[in-house]
């Protein structure tokens, strides 16, 4: 008797948990679907920081621009979709109220940071970053590298970017350059040879750019399930397609890159150099951007590192 009531329990648990497991299945937020009003790049800022629709309501603006990838223009967007409840409180930040003035503040229920990169958003280092910068002022380039190394709040090498807002029918889709310093991690280029057709069959890449001779697209044709959706199929657009093959490798290998605007969208998101290269290389590469865009190109120009707040350039 004993054993036959432990089995009815045993079973009666395990539907209970079934029951459990279906209930949180169901209650599953499929990121992928969410924010298909914003542009790419915002949507996937806000997806990989999980922050839900009905939570931009109520959030501050300090709270959406201490977001990595949200900057001004996507703050904008982002308010023109989602305005905010001006129903509810938002709390004030005590970054800059004295040690001694301090009061303890009770902890309230809210928007739980997914990773350490949140926890910063009402801090003293992301507040004191802000308080530098006059968001309604265009900044020379000079003045623009020297305010983003002082407001840089990482503890490592963060990476130096240019967005730009580009305008007129004119305005370049996509373009090659080459930067005079080194900007960003030196990248490994590799020419298509049977050797690497082997590595490609085993599904090994150890390189960041591909380029090849035209007589060799055919081969590499079964290979675009694996290169494509990783950026690294050889195309005549890129340049990665050429009768000579070597030239182009050593183009790149010396810091030629390309540079193209969203698909759907007039912007651009250029790597410059990290934040710890020399004021005068990160103001070189950006000037060399700027020139091979043309200034006529760009309705706004920001310059940001990793996490920090963007500073607007002067195009003039």
């Amino acid at each position: 008797m004993g054993k036959v009531k432990k089995i009815v329990m045993d079973a009666s648990q395990e539907a209970e948990v079934k029951a459990k497991a279906v209930s949180k299945k169901k209650k599953m937020i499929i990121w992928e679907e969410l924010y298909s009003d914003l542009t790419p790049h915002v949507a996937l800022a806000l997806r990989e920081a999980r922050v839900k629709p009905d939570q931009l309501t109520t959030m501050s603006d300090g709270d959406l621009t201490a977001i990595d990838g949200i900057n001004d223009t996507a703050l904008e967007e982002i308010r023109s979709k989602y305005s905010p409840d001006l129903s509810v409180p938002v709390e004030e930040s005590t970054a800059d109220v004295p040690a001694e003035t301090e009061a303890p503040v009770e902890e309230k229920s809210g928007i739980i940071p997914p990773n350490k990169r949140h926890t910063f958003r009402h801090g003293k280092a992301i507040v004191a970053a802000k308080s530098k910068i006059d968001r309604t002022k265009f900044y020379p380039v000079e003045e623009a590298v020297k305010l983003v190394k002082s407001t840089n709040i990482t503890n490592f090498d963060a990476t130096v970017t240019v967005h730009l807002n580009l305008v007129g029918k004119d305005a370049p889709t996509r373009l090659e350059l080459t930067f005079p310093y080194l900007a960003g991690a030196a990248k490994k280029v590799a020419i298509v040879s049977d050797e690497i057709l082997a590595n490609l069959e085993k599904g090994k890449i150890d390189f960041d750019i591909l380029v090849t001779h035209p007589s060799f697209m055919p081969k590499l044709a079964k290979y675009a399930k694996l290169l494509g959706p990783k950026g690294l199929m050889p195309s005549p657009k890129a340049g990665t397609v050429t009768p000579d093959p070597e030239k182009k490798a050593q183009e790149f290998a010396a810091g030629k890159t390309m540079i193209k605007a969203e698909a759907k969208f007039p912007l651009m998101h250029i790597t410059v150099g990290k934040i710890s290269q020399k004021e005068e290389e990160l103001i070189q590469n950006i000037r060399t951007l700027l020139e091979a865009v043309k200034p006529r190109n760009i309705g706004k120009a920001t310059l940001a590192s990793t996490m920090s707040p963007g500073i607007k350039l002067q195009l003039n």
